[in-house]
């Protein structure tokens, strides 16, 4: 704008168009075009930092929370996990792409414009005093612009939670089956009502603020002009001088309004990096988890002729507060996983409070329990509910950490083994099988990768699936649904059998995988267990008297401790026995 100064005053001198002229214009021009190509190459090397920054930050957000103890995942629906993962991740996109560029640009050119100003009048420069009067505003109103974007965070949250939990079809039918839908529908309204409220609300804000600085900025041109003129006017600066005062005044307007607009992008971006802070400093579960190779050494030791050994365990339930993450879990609120005991995860002592589930004294939920499966031994958990057998699974294979005491894996401890081999080690099979949303062929190699569709087609035989798969329209490739819901009960029950046994693990930790199949087929997939899984131990976690019977030894589990061992016939015949009392009493031995 000098330049431009320079060629008003000659014109107005009644100067001639000249090549000094020439080469001022033609200086215009090229400060222009590198002005606008800075600002090009500004946005895209900001857009790319800004990609390769949220990636990040949903990796290492992912790793952490896959990594989480197991009773985290009772704390959190799938929604919530979905929108830290994907709304507040994207969220600070903004820190990278709008506020960083436009705060170093806006800086920048305000420092230039005033220093110019200054320059040419330093009477003008009193002139932008208006500025911080116009600043008042937008810090009285800080504080409840930062409430209604946190808020909003909370309420997508929700939305997403929401719809995460009822378009799906377990919880399309629960809402329907308790006549809940409209209900649902109602509530899912109000959120998306009141999240357009609070967008509403920041947006208000926003423009008012934005209004008072037009308004600050006219005033300041309008004085700046009146100024100039009267300067002029007594030929203490020319023409060009007043014209470049007012030029870099409006100049100045839009960098400072861009300023102060990225002080609610600024806002969200910290809330967002506040919530992905908030899960990348939760401690991990699992330390020892690793994604690279699996670990040598000890794990390549010859075979030991024990399948599980288990010696002093003690395990607590640990507190809500130890494996929560603030503003993504719902403590207190822990959801069902069926597997996975529930009782005392409501306090802080890990003792349950429920006087119908029988726990040990010292609020244990295993306490000194010892227990060994040799290979080829078919060993049966039974035991009255609460009495920590669903417990002993979960650290029988791996999924949970004992507080003290040895858990040996093929005789090697459980803690020396890195993740990648103690799974080719366990095979673990609850009640309720997870079921990819892929083709059977990608759910069976997801145990054992490079498996051949004979091995495939072989394993289903052997666990009565094959006539299924060779029924459905593709085959092997038939994609079977979201979470199997293409199959039944039994079929995903046998689909997670054959997925185990392609693994040729040591040690199988079985939580009634049977339940759901008919008389006929569970007797086909009993009579093929010891061919499915060889030499392995098998630890089977009992809810039925059918799948008891034919075990080779059946331990009986209460307040955390083995309180008898033998087999069944051996067992009956004590009628004092905890085994008698439970068949006489004809009690519930689920978990």
């Amino acid at each position: 704008m000098l330049l431009l100064r320079s060629i008003i005053d000659a014109l107005v001198a009644g100067g001639a168009m000249g090549s000094e002229v020439t080469w001022q214009i033609a200086g215009m021009l090229a400060l222009g075009l590198v002005a606008v190509w800075s600002t090009f190459a500004a946005s895209v090397m900001s857009a790319r930092a800004a990609g390769v920054a949220i990636a990040g930050m949903q990796s290492a957000m992912f790793r952490r929370l896959t990594t989480m103890p197991i009773h985290f995942y009772t704390t959190v629906r799938p929604g919530a996990i979905v929108s830290r993962l994907t709304s507040d991740a994207i969220g600070a996109e903004a820190m990278y792409t709008s506020v960083i560029p436009v705060v170093v640009s806006s800086v920048t050119t305000i420092v230039t414009s005033v220093a110019i100003v200054a320059f040419v009048d330093p009477r003008l420069v009193l002139l932008l005093i208006a500025v911080p009067a116009a600043i008042f505003y937008v810090r009285k109103a800080e504080s409840r612009i930062n409430e209604i974007i946190t808020r909003s965070f909370d309420v997508t949250k929700e939305l997403a939670s929401s719809a995460e939990t009822f378009v799906s079809r377990d919880g399309a039918i629960l809402a329907r089956q308790n006549g809940r839908t409209a209900r649902e529908q109602a509530q899912f309204e109000e959120k998306a009502s009141e999240l357009a409220s609070l967008s509403a609300a920041t947006r208000r804000a926003a423009a008012t603020a934005g209004a008072s600085y037009g308004t600050a900025f006219v005033v300041i041109t309008a004085g700046a002009l009146a100024m100039g003129v009267g300067l002029a006017t007594t030929q203490s600066v020319t023409v060009g001088s007043v014209i470049l005062v007012v030029l870099y005044l409006q100049q100045l307007q839009a960098p400072v309004q861009a300023l102060l607009g990225t002080r609610y992008p600024k806002m969200r971006a910290s809330i967002a990096l506040d919530r992905v802070e908030a899960v990348l400093a939760a401690s991990p579960g699992n330390p020892a988890s690793s994604d690279g190779a699996p670990a040598e050494g000890p794990n390549s030791a010859e075979p030991s002729t024990t399948a599980l050994r288990i010696d002093g365990v003690r395990y607590r339930y640990p507190a809500v507060s130890s494996y929560s993450i603030e503003g993504l879990s719902h403590a207190g609120d822990a959801l069902s996983i069926p597997w996975l005991p529930i009782s005392g995860m409501s306090g802080d002592d890990g003792v349950t409070d429920d006087p119908g589930r029988r726990g040990p004294a010292s609020g244990n939920a295993l306490d000194g329990l010892c227990l060994s499966v040799g290979r080829g031994e078919v060993v049966a958990v039974v035991g009255p509910s609460g009495a920590g057998k669903s417990t002993l699974a979960g650290i029988a294979s791996g999924l949970v950490r004992p507080d003290e005491g040895i858990v040996e894996i093929g005789g090697v401890t459980i803690a020396e083994l890195d993740e990648h081999r103690r799974a080719s080690l366990v095979a673990y099979i609850p009640q309720e099988p997870y079921v990819l949303h892929a083709s059977v062929r990608d759910n069976l190699r997801y145990a054992k990768p490079g498996a051949s569709d004979a091995e495939l087609m072989e394993v289903c035989n052997k666990v009565a699936l094959d006539g299924l798969v060779r029924q459905l329209e593709d085959g092997l490739d038939t994609v079977i649904g979201e979470k199997g819901h293409r199959l039944s009960g039994g079929e995903r029950q046998r689909l997670a059998i054959a997925r185990a046994a392609l693994k040729q693990p040591a040690l199988v930790v079985l939580d009634e995988p049977t339940a759901h199949l008919d008389t006929a087929t569970e007797s086909r997939v009993r009579a093929s267990m010891g061919e499915l899984f060889g030499q392995a131990g098998v630890l089977m976690i009992a809810h039925r008297l059918s799948t008891v019977r034919d075990a080779d030894r059946i331990v009986v589990v209460d307040g955390g401790r083995i309180v008898q061992s033998g087999r069944h016939e051996e067992l009956v015949e004590d009628p004092r026995g905890s085994y008698r009392m439970l068949l006489d009493a004809g009690a519930d031995l689920a978990s």
